[in-house]
Formats: structure tokens, C-alpha cells, sequence
């Protein structure tokens, strides 16, 4: 009732947004036939009177998985927190201090790093072309790296890269979507049951009316 909306199903089907923008204190359910062959009947069953749904589901695998939609969350919080003069300096100082982990991480050195041959190859290899043999020649390059410094990297280095470029840009719980037909944005809240190609969304004008719409 707090979305002022009506929603109906039949067959046992997945409900379906039938009218919005429905403002009433009582409703009375009707069912009109088009058809004139005598004897078609009709039940109506489950009525109920729903409040907003708090447990809506993410949506994969047709939209991000959970916890891509928790990192993008997150970094969604850290860029907000960025555009503060409080927060720029010191989000700004720690991600400059983790990316110059990179060249100590991949530098040569005694404990497992580049060997001198794949240096070598690689300066010979630079100029050309990453296809065929060049492509071969580079999977000893990554093999070279330790498992410590790939923990590292992907502990220390990975998290600012996403702040930097995101994690995943496609259709996730929370964020903006553009509804096609009428060139009106909306956030994607979720949707009620796994596998459902149903999402139910909040428009951004002040109405705040929301909807579900087929994915």
C-alpha cells in the first residue's frame, strides 16, 4: 500500500503491476470476461495487502552478484567521500602510497621475481606486435611472480585500482538504469525471487512511485 500500487497474477504466475499512483483507503477486486462462452469461470485467491519489501535479491545472474554489488557500493561511498575537501587529502595520500607498491612488487630481485632472461625478452619483444609466439612468450612472465607478491598486489594494489576504475559497470542492486522507451532513470532496487527477469525500480523525480519492469 505505501507504493500505491496494484498488482495482479493468474495461473499461479509471477504478479504483475497492473495500476500505480492508486491513492484509496478500500478496494474491491473485479474480473471482467471479453469472452462470451458460457460456463468460464473464475477464482480469486490470496488476496493480501503488501508494504514495501525489504528483502529484495540482487538479480543475478541477469544483473551483478551480491558481492559485486557490495564492492560497487563501496566504492561508490569512497568517491562520494573523495568529492569532501575533509576526505580528498587522505583518500588521495592512500592511494598514492599503495599504487607506488607496484614497481617494488614487480621488480627484480632474489626472492622469486623476474629472472634476468625474462627481462631480457621482454626489452627484445617490446616493439612488436602481442599475437602468436609473443603471447606464449609472456605466460613464463607471469608465472616468474610470486604467490606473496600476488597476494600483495591483489590485497594493497587491486582495492584503489577500483576506486579508480570501478569493479563492475554493468546492471547491479543500487544503481542507475535508464528505462529505454521513455528515456526516464531509475534505481534498480532488486527483485523478489531468484531467477525472476522482473526488477522492481525507483524512479529518480520527486514522486518516487515504484515499479517493476521485465529485465
Amino acid at each position: 500500500m505505501e507504493a500505491h500500487t496494484v498488482s495482479f497474477a493468474k495461473n499461479d504466475k509471477e504478479p504483475k503491476l497492473a495500476f500505480e499512483g492508486v491513492v484509496a483507503n478500500e478496494l474491491y477486486p473485479c474480473v471482467l470476461f471479453y469472452s462470451s462462452n458460457p460456463g468460464e469461470k473464475v477464482a480469486l485467491r490470496d488476496l493480501q495487502m503488501r508494504g514495501m519489501p525489504s528483502n529484495l535479491l540482487p538479480g543475478e545472474p541477469l544483473c551483478s552478484p551480491q558481492t559485486t554489488v557490495l564492492l560497487e557500493s563501496t566504492v561508490h561511498l569512497l568517491r562520494r567521500l573523495h568529492q569532501c575537501d575533509q576526505w580528498s587529502p587522505h583518500i588521495n595520500q592512500h592511494i598514492h602510497s599503495h599504487l607506488e607498491l607496484i614497481g617494488p612488487l614487480l621488480r627484480e630481485d632474489d626472492s622469486g621475481g623476474l629472472s634476468p632472461a625474462h627481462t631480457e625478452r621482454e626489452e627484445n619483444d617490446r616493439d612488436k606486435d602481442l599475437a602468436g609466439d609473443d603471447t606464449r612468450e609472456l605466460l613464463p612472465h607471469r608465472r616468474s611472480l610470486s604467490e606473496a607478491k600476488l597476494a600483495a598486489l591483489c590485497t594493497e594494489v587491486w582495492p584503489v585500482l577500483a576506486v579508480i576504475g570501478g569493479v563492475d559497470s554493468g546492471v547491479r542492486a543500487g544503481g542507475v538504469c535508464l528505462h529505454k522507451p521513455s528515456g526516464r532513470r531509475a534505481i534498480l532496487l532488486g527483485v523478489l525471487k531468484e531467477g525472476s527477469s522482473l526488477a522492481k525500480l525507483q524512479w529518480e523525480e520527486a514522486d518516487l512511485s515504484v515499479r517493476y519492469y521485465k529485465k
